[in-house]
Protein backbone atom coordinates (compact mmCIF):
# COMPACT_ATOMS: atom_id res chain seq x y z
CA UNK A 1 0.00 0.00 0.00
CA UNK A 2 2.93 2.34 0.75
CA UNK A 3 4.23 1.75 -2.80
CA UNK A 4 0.79 2.42 -4.27
CA UNK A 5 0.42 5.67 -2.34
CA UNK A 6 3.89 6.76 -3.44
CA UNK A 7 3.13 5.88 -7.06
CA UNK A 8 -0.19 7.74 -6.93
CA UNK A 9 1.54 10.82 -5.51
CA UNK A 10 4.17 10.66 -8.25
CA UNK A 11 1.50 10.39 -10.95
CA UNK A 12 -0.39 13.33 -9.41
CA UNK A 13 2.76 15.45 -9.40
CA UNK A 14 3.43 14.57 -13.04
CA UNK A 15 -0.05 15.68 -14.08
CA UNK A 16 0.27 18.94 -12.08
CA UNK A 17 3.61 19.65 -13.75
CA UNK A 18 2.14 18.91 -17.18
CA UNK A 19 -0.77 21.26 -16.54
CA UNK A 20 1.57 23.99 -15.27
CA UNK A 21 3.78 23.57 -18.33
CA UNK A 22 0.79 23.87 -20.64
CA UNK A 23 -0.48 26.97 -18.79
CA UNK A 24 2.85 28.73 -19.42
CA UNK A 25 2.61 27.90 -23.11
CA UNK A 26 -1.02 28.98 -23.33
CA UNK A 27 -0.08 32.35 -21.87
CA UNK A 28 2.21 32.89 -24.87
CA UNK A 29 -0.50 32.02 -27.38
CA UNK A 30 -3.23 34.40 -28.54
CA UNK A 31 -5.57 31.58 -29.52
CA UNK A 32 -7.43 29.49 -26.91
CA UNK A 33 -6.03 25.96 -26.48
CA UNK A 34 -7.24 23.11 -28.62
CA UNK A 35 -8.65 20.55 -26.18
CA UNK A 36 -7.97 16.84 -26.68
CA UNK A 37 -9.62 14.25 -24.44
CA UNK A 38 -8.16 11.06 -23.03
CA UNK A 39 -10.22 8.29 -21.44
CA UNK A 40 -8.89 5.06 -19.97
CA UNK A 41 -8.92 2.91 -16.85
CA UNK A 42 -6.36 4.40 -14.46
CA UNK A 43 -7.53 2.71 -11.27
CA UNK A 44 -8.06 -0.95 -10.42
CA UNK A 45 -6.64 -4.01 -12.15
CA UNK A 46 -6.26 -2.37 -15.58
CA UNK A 47 -4.49 0.72 -14.24
CA UNK A 48 -1.18 -0.32 -15.80
CA UNK A 49 -2.75 -0.05 -19.25
CA UNK A 50 -4.57 3.22 -18.61
CA UNK A 51 -1.69 5.03 -16.91
CA UNK A 52 0.79 4.02 -19.61
CA UNK A 53 -1.68 5.13 -22.29
CA UNK A 54 -2.28 8.47 -20.59
CA UNK A 55 1.45 9.10 -20.21
CA UNK A 56 2.12 8.24 -23.85
CA UNK A 57 -0.42 10.89 -24.85
CA UNK A 58 0.97 13.44 -22.35
CA UNK A 59 4.41 12.92 -23.91
CA UNK A 60 3.02 13.52 -27.41
CA UNK A 61 1.07 16.63 -26.32
CA UNK A 62 4.08 18.17 -24.59
CA UNK A 63 6.25 17.41 -27.61
CA UNK A 64 3.75 19.03 -29.99
CA UNK A 65 3.36 22.10 -27.77
CA UNK A 66 7.13 22.53 -27.60
CA UNK A 67 7.08 22.57 -31.42
CA UNK A 68 4.46 25.33 -31.48
CA UNK A 69 1.18 23.41 -31.27
CA UNK A 70 -1.24 23.07 -34.18
CA UNK A 71 -2.34 25.96 -36.40
CA UNK A 72 -0.97 28.44 -33.88
CA UNK A 73 -2.84 26.89 -30.96
CA UNK A 74 -1.47 24.99 -28.00
CA UNK A 75 -2.95 21.63 -27.04
CA UNK A 76 -4.65 21.00 -23.71
CA UNK A 77 -5.17 17.42 -22.58
CA UNK A 78 -8.34 16.70 -20.60
CA UNK A 79 -8.05 13.35 -18.79
CA UNK A 80 -10.86 11.14 -17.49
CA UNK A 81 -10.66 7.78 -15.70
CA UNK A 82 -13.27 5.22 -16.85
CA UNK A 83 -12.26 2.83 -14.01
CA UNK A 84 -13.09 -0.08 -16.36
CA UNK A 85 -16.73 0.49 -15.48
CA UNK A 86 -19.46 0.93 -18.09
CA UNK A 87 -21.44 3.65 -16.29
CA UNK A 88 -18.31 5.55 -15.36
CA UNK A 89 -17.06 5.33 -18.96
CA UNK A 90 -20.28 6.86 -20.25
CA UNK A 91 -20.04 9.70 -17.73
CA UNK A 92 -16.36 10.26 -18.54
CA UNK A 93 -17.01 10.60 -22.27
CA UNK A 94 -20.02 12.83 -21.59
CA UNK A 95 -17.78 15.10 -19.52
CA UNK A 96 -15.22 15.25 -22.32
CA UNK A 97 -17.91 16.26 -24.81
CA UNK A 98 -19.06 18.98 -22.40
CA UNK A 99 -15.44 20.20 -22.35
CA UNK A 100 -15.84 20.67 -26.12
CA UNK A 101 -12.82 18.52 -26.99
CA UNK A 102 -11.78 18.33 -30.63
CA UNK A 103 -11.26 14.56 -30.39
CA UNK A 104 -10.74 11.76 -27.86
CA UNK A 105 -7.86 9.33 -27.48
CA UNK A 106 -8.91 6.05 -25.86
CA UNK A 107 -10.39 4.01 -24.42
CA UNK A 108 -7.88 1.29 -23.63
CA UNK A 109 -10.11 -1.81 -23.46
CA UNK A 110 -12.63 -3.28 -25.87
CA UNK A 111 -15.52 -3.48 -23.43
CA UNK A 112 -15.29 0.24 -22.71
CA UNK A 113 -15.10 1.03 -26.44
CA UNK A 114 -18.34 -0.84 -27.12
CA UNK A 115 -20.03 1.08 -24.29
CA UNK A 116 -18.98 4.57 -25.39
CA UNK A 117 -19.35 4.12 -29.16
CA UNK A 118 -23.02 5.27 -29.33
CA UNK A 119 -22.08 8.43 -27.41
CA UNK A 120 -19.16 9.43 -29.63
CA UNK A 121 -21.17 8.66 -32.75
CA UNK A 122 -24.07 10.80 -31.55
CA UNK A 123 -21.64 13.61 -30.73
CA UNK A 124 -19.76 13.10 -34.02
CA UNK A 125 -16.51 13.13 -32.05
CA UNK A 126 -13.53 11.35 -33.56
CA UNK A 127 -12.12 8.83 -31.10
CA UNK A 128 -8.79 7.10 -31.73
CA UNK A 129 -7.99 4.10 -29.54
CA UNK A 130 -4.40 2.97 -28.96
CA UNK A 131 -5.21 -0.58 -27.84
CA UNK A 132 -8.84 -1.60 -28.51
CA UNK A 133 -8.80 -4.75 -30.64
CA UNK A 134 -12.34 -6.13 -30.69
CA UNK A 135 -13.63 -7.13 -34.13
CA UNK A 136 -17.12 -6.09 -32.99
CA UNK A 137 -16.20 -2.55 -34.05
CA UNK A 138 -14.52 -3.44 -37.34
CA UNK A 139 -15.74 -2.37 -40.79
CA UNK A 140 -18.16 0.24 -39.46
CA UNK A 141 -18.61 3.74 -40.86
CA UNK A 142 -18.50 5.53 -37.52
CA UNK A 143 -16.33 7.90 -35.48
CA UNK A 144 -14.22 5.17 -33.86
CA UNK A 145 -10.70 4.68 -35.24
CA UNK A 146 -7.69 2.81 -33.90
CA UNK A 147 -3.98 2.25 -34.43
CA UNK A 148 -3.75 -1.45 -33.55
CA UNK A 149 -4.97 -4.42 -35.56
CA UNK A 150 -8.22 -6.24 -34.74
CA UNK A 151 -7.72 -9.18 -32.38
CA UNK A 152 -8.58 -11.80 -35.02
CA UNK A 153 -5.09 -11.30 -36.49
CA UNK A 154 -3.33 -11.96 -33.17
CA UNK A 155 -5.52 -14.96 -32.34
CA UNK A 156 -5.11 -16.70 -35.69
CA UNK A 157 -1.36 -16.11 -35.88
CA UNK A 158 -0.86 -17.50 -32.37
CA UNK A 159 -2.99 -20.57 -33.08
CA UNK A 160 -1.11 -21.39 -36.27
CA UNK A 161 2.28 -20.94 -34.61
CA UNK A 162 1.25 -23.14 -31.66
CA UNK A 163 -0.01 -26.01 -33.81
CA UNK A 164 2.27 -25.86 -36.84
CA UNK A 165 5.55 -24.62 -35.36
CA UNK A 166 5.39 -25.94 -31.79
CA UNK A 167 3.38 -29.08 -32.68
CA UNK A 168 0.89 -28.60 -29.85
CA UNK A 169 -2.48 -30.27 -30.28
CA UNK A 170 -4.69 -29.77 -27.21
CA UNK A 171 -5.45 -26.44 -25.54
CA UNK A 172 -7.23 -25.09 -22.48
CA UNK A 173 -8.49 -21.50 -22.43
CA UNK A 174 -9.13 -19.27 -19.40
CA UNK A 175 -10.71 -15.88 -20.06
CA UNK A 176 -12.06 -12.85 -18.22
CA UNK A 177 -15.67 -12.05 -19.11
CA UNK A 178 -15.50 -8.58 -17.54
CA UNK A 179 -13.87 -7.58 -20.85
CA UNK A 180 -16.12 -9.85 -22.87
CA UNK A 181 -15.97 -7.76 -26.05
CA UNK A 182 -12.28 -8.64 -26.20
CA UNK A 183 -11.96 -12.10 -24.68
CA UNK A 184 -14.89 -13.98 -26.21
CA UNK A 185 -14.05 -13.13 -29.84
CA UNK A 186 -10.39 -13.89 -29.06
CA UNK A 187 -11.36 -17.37 -27.83
CA UNK A 188 -13.56 -17.99 -30.86
CA UNK A 189 -10.96 -16.91 -33.43
CA UNK A 190 -8.23 -18.87 -31.66
CA UNK A 191 -10.39 -22.00 -31.38
CA UNK A 192 -11.41 -21.80 -35.02
CA UNK A 193 -7.81 -21.50 -36.20
CA UNK A 194 -6.64 -24.31 -33.89
CA UNK A 195 -9.32 -26.64 -35.24
CA UNK A 196 -8.49 -25.71 -38.83
CA UNK A 197 -4.92 -26.84 -38.18
CA UNK A 198 -6.01 -30.12 -36.60
CA UNK A 199 -5.86 -29.10 -32.92
CA UNK A 200 -8.58 -29.08 -30.26
CA UNK A 201 -9.82 -26.93 -27.38
CA UNK A 202 -10.39 -29.44 -24.59
CA UNK A 203 -11.26 -27.10 -21.68
CA UNK A 204 -12.69 -23.61 -21.21
CA UNK A 205 -12.86 -21.65 -17.97
CA UNK A 206 -14.27 -18.17 -17.49
CA UNK A 207 -14.15 -15.70 -14.59
CA UNK A 208 -14.92 -12.04 -13.93
CA UNK A 209 -11.94 -10.04 -12.76
CA UNK A 210 -11.97 -8.79 -9.18
CA UNK A 211 -9.68 -8.91 -6.13
CA UNK A 212 -11.88 -11.69 -4.68
CA UNK A 213 -11.39 -14.18 -7.53
CA UNK A 214 -9.81 -17.48 -6.43
CA UNK A 215 -7.63 -18.88 -9.17
CA UNK A 216 -6.57 -22.11 -7.46
CA UNK A 217 -9.78 -24.05 -8.31
CA UNK A 218 -9.55 -22.85 -11.91
CA UNK A 219 -5.92 -23.94 -12.12
CA UNK A 220 -6.77 -27.37 -10.70
CA UNK A 221 -9.51 -27.92 -13.28
CA UNK A 222 -7.21 -26.85 -16.10
CA UNK A 223 -4.45 -29.23 -15.01
CA UNK A 224 -6.92 -32.10 -14.72
CA UNK A 225 -7.72 -31.77 -18.43
CA UNK A 226 -4.00 -32.32 -19.28
CA UNK A 227 -3.69 -29.83 -22.17
CA UNK A 228 -0.53 -29.34 -24.21
CA UNK A 229 -0.86 -25.57 -23.68
CA UNK A 230 -2.99 -23.01 -21.85
CA UNK A 231 -4.20 -19.67 -23.26
CA UNK A 232 -4.82 -17.01 -20.61
CA UNK A 233 -6.93 -14.03 -21.70
CA UNK A 234 -7.02 -11.44 -18.94
CA UNK A 235 -5.25 -8.36 -17.64
CA UNK A 236 -1.61 -8.53 -16.55
CA UNK A 237 -2.28 -9.06 -12.84
CA UNK A 238 -4.88 -11.82 -13.30
CA UNK A 239 -2.75 -13.54 -15.95
CA UNK A 240 0.23 -13.47 -13.59
CA UNK A 241 -1.78 -14.84 -10.66
CA UNK A 242 -3.22 -17.63 -12.82
CA UNK A 243 0.28 -18.55 -13.98
CA UNK A 244 1.47 -18.56 -10.37
CA UNK A 245 -1.24 -21.03 -9.36
CA UNK A 246 -0.49 -23.33 -12.28
CA UNK A 247 3.19 -23.22 -11.39
CA UNK A 248 2.55 -23.97 -7.70
CA UNK A 249 0.57 -27.06 -8.73
CA UNK A 250 3.59 -28.30 -10.64
CA UNK A 251 2.31 -27.58 -14.15
CA UNK A 252 4.96 -27.03 -16.82
CA UNK A 253 2.42 -26.64 -19.59
CA UNK A 254 3.23 -24.09 -22.29
CA UNK A 255 1.50 -20.74 -21.62
CA UNK A 256 0.13 -18.24 -24.14
CA UNK A 257 -1.56 -14.92 -23.60
CA UNK A 258 -2.81 -11.82 -25.40
CA UNK A 259 -1.24 -8.41 -25.89
CA UNK A 260 -3.49 -7.13 -23.09
CA UNK A 261 -1.43 -8.90 -20.43
CA UNK A 262 2.03 -8.03 -21.74
CA UNK A 263 2.81 -5.09 -19.46
CA UNK A 264 5.51 -4.88 -16.80
CA UNK A 265 2.90 -5.93 -14.21
CA UNK A 266 2.89 -9.39 -15.80
CA UNK A 267 6.54 -9.86 -14.87
CA UNK A 268 6.29 -8.03 -11.53
CA UNK A 269 3.41 -10.20 -10.30
CA UNK A 270 4.22 -13.39 -12.20
CA UNK A 271 7.95 -13.76 -11.67
CA UNK A 272 9.38 -17.06 -12.87
CA UNK A 273 5.88 -18.47 -13.37
CA UNK A 274 5.39 -16.40 -16.55
CA UNK A 275 8.80 -17.18 -18.03
CA UNK A 276 8.27 -18.64 -21.49
CA UNK A 277 4.79 -17.17 -21.93
CA UNK A 278 4.31 -15.87 -25.47
CA UNK A 279 1.97 -13.66 -27.46
CA UNK A 280 1.74 -11.73 -30.72
CA UNK A 281 2.20 -7.96 -30.36
CA UNK A 282 1.97 -4.70 -32.26
CA UNK A 283 4.93 -3.66 -30.09
CA UNK A 284 8.54 -4.61 -30.84
CA UNK A 285 10.38 -4.83 -27.53
CA UNK A 286 13.71 -5.17 -29.36
CA UNK A 287 13.28 -2.23 -31.76
CA UNK A 288 16.43 -0.29 -32.63
CA UNK A 289 14.58 2.39 -34.59
CA UNK A 290 16.14 5.76 -33.73
CA UNK A 291 12.78 7.50 -33.20
CA UNK A 292 11.66 4.77 -30.82
CA UNK A 293 14.95 4.81 -28.90
CA UNK A 294 14.66 8.58 -28.47
CA UNK A 295 11.07 8.16 -27.24
CA UNK A 296 12.12 5.32 -24.92
CA UNK A 297 14.84 7.47 -23.33
CA UNK A 298 12.65 10.57 -23.08
CA UNK A 299 9.71 8.64 -21.64
CA UNK A 300 11.86 7.10 -18.90
CA UNK A 301 13.27 10.51 -18.00
CA UNK A 302 9.82 12.11 -17.99
CA UNK A 303 7.82 9.50 -16.09
CA UNK A 304 10.38 7.38 -14.25
CA UNK A 305 9.37 4.01 -15.65
CA UNK A 306 10.05 2.07 -18.84
CA UNK A 307 7.84 2.39 -21.89
CA UNK A 308 5.85 -0.59 -23.15
CA UNK A 309 3.20 -1.36 -25.75
CA UNK A 310 0.41 0.82 -24.30
CA UNK A 311 2.50 3.99 -24.12
CA UNK A 312 4.00 3.43 -27.59
CA UNK A 313 0.59 2.83 -29.19
CA UNK A 314 -0.89 5.79 -27.28
CA UNK A 315 1.87 7.99 -28.66
CA UNK A 316 1.09 6.65 -32.15
CA UNK A 317 -2.62 7.37 -31.65
CA UNK A 318 -1.88 10.93 -30.53
CA UNK A 319 0.57 11.79 -33.33
CA UNK A 320 -1.74 10.21 -35.91
CA UNK A 321 -4.55 12.42 -34.61
CA UNK A 322 -2.30 15.49 -34.67
CA UNK A 323 -1.45 14.80 -38.31
CA UNK A 324 -5.16 14.89 -39.13
CA UNK A 325 -5.66 18.08 -37.13
CA UNK A 326 -2.76 19.75 -38.95
CA UNK A 327 -4.52 19.02 -42.24
CA UNK A 328 -7.89 20.11 -40.85
CA UNK A 329 -7.74 21.97 -37.50
CA UNK A 330 -11.50 21.67 -36.87
CA UNK A 331 -13.95 19.09 -35.54
CA UNK A 332 -15.96 19.00 -38.73
CA UNK A 333 -14.09 17.09 -41.41
CA UNK A 334 -11.51 15.66 -38.99
CA UNK A 335 -12.60 12.08 -39.60
CA UNK A 336 -12.21 12.57 -43.35
CA UNK A 337 -8.74 14.08 -42.99
CA UNK A 338 -7.60 11.13 -40.84
CA UNK A 339 -8.97 8.48 -43.19
CA UNK A 340 -7.24 10.18 -46.12
CA UNK A 341 -3.85 9.56 -44.49
CA UNK A 342 -4.13 5.85 -45.47
CA UNK A 343 -0.55 5.04 -44.41
CA UNK A 344 1.17 6.37 -41.29
CA UNK A 345 4.66 5.85 -39.87
CA UNK A 346 4.41 5.07 -36.18
CA UNK A 347 7.26 4.93 -33.69
CA UNK A 348 8.17 1.37 -34.62
CA UNK A 349 6.36 0.46 -37.80
CA UNK A 350 4.15 1.82 -40.56
CA UNK A 351 0.43 1.04 -40.45
CA UNK A 352 -2.26 1.25 -43.11
CA UNK A 353 -5.66 2.80 -42.40
CA UNK A 354 -8.72 1.62 -44.30
CA UNK A 355 -11.93 3.56 -45.03
CA UNK A 356 -13.44 2.43 -41.70
CA UNK A 357 -10.49 3.48 -39.54
CA UNK A 358 -9.28 -0.09 -39.02
CA UNK A 359 -5.57 -0.74 -39.50
CA UNK A 360 -3.07 -3.31 -40.66
CA UNK A 361 0.38 -3.39 -39.11
CA UNK A 362 3.14 -5.89 -38.42
CA UNK A 363 2.79 -8.19 -35.42
CA UNK A 364 5.74 -9.54 -33.44
CA UNK A 365 5.86 -12.90 -31.64
CA UNK A 366 7.06 -11.96 -28.16
CA UNK A 367 8.14 -14.21 -25.28
CA UNK A 368 8.88 -13.55 -21.62
CA UNK A 369 12.53 -14.53 -21.24
CA UNK A 370 14.22 -14.27 -17.84
CA UNK A 371 12.09 -11.34 -16.75
CA UNK A 372 12.27 -9.48 -20.07
CA UNK A 373 10.08 -9.24 -23.17
CA UNK A 374 11.96 -10.57 -26.19
CA UNK A 375 10.83 -10.68 -29.82
CA UNK A 376 11.49 -14.07 -31.42
CA UNK A 377 9.75 -13.55 -34.78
Amino acid sequence: MKFLRKNAMQQHCLIVLAIAFCMVLFACSEEPPMKIGFVGGMTGRVADLGIAGRDGVIFAVEEKNQAGGIAGRMLELVVRDDRQDADRAKRAVGELLEEDVFAIIGPMTSSMAVVIKPIIDAGKTVTVSPTVKTDLLSAQDDFFLRVTVPLSSNARLLARAAVNDLHLRTFAVVYDVSNRAFTEPWVNYFAGAVEEQGGEIIAREEFSSSPSVHFLPIAKRIISSSPDAVLLLSNAIDTALLAQQLNKLGSRTRLFSSEWAFTTDLISFGGRAVDGMSSYHSFNANSEDSRYLAFKKGFLQRFGYATAFASVLAYDAATFLFTGLEKNPAREGLKKSLLEIESYQGLQSRFQVDRFGDVERKLFLTVVDDGQFRVVD
